[in-house]
């Protein structure tokens, strides 16, 4: 495995220590564990902003109208 170093301060270090104890994992898996969680849904938050910026106003479908093509009044 690579090592990535981090800076914190001493009291950011004692705090995250303390979170990871609570899960019972190390800190450094802690780190790499939340570090990856938050990437992935900044990733899932972009694809999202890409995909509704293609998606043009008038493909859009309200729910009256999806009822009434369902025949659901």
């Amino acid at each position: 495995m690579t090592t990535i170093t981090v800076k914190v301060t001493e009291e950011e270090k004692n705090f995250l220590e303390k979170i990871a104890s609570l899960e019972n994992i190390s800190l450094s898996d802690y780190v790499r564990t939340r570090a990856i969680e938050s990437a992935e849904e900044q990733m899932d938050y972009l694809t999202y902003l890409d995909i509704m910026s293609k998606q043009k106003e008038e493909d859009n479908v309200s729910f009256e109208e999806t009822k009434a093509k369902l025949g659901l009044h």
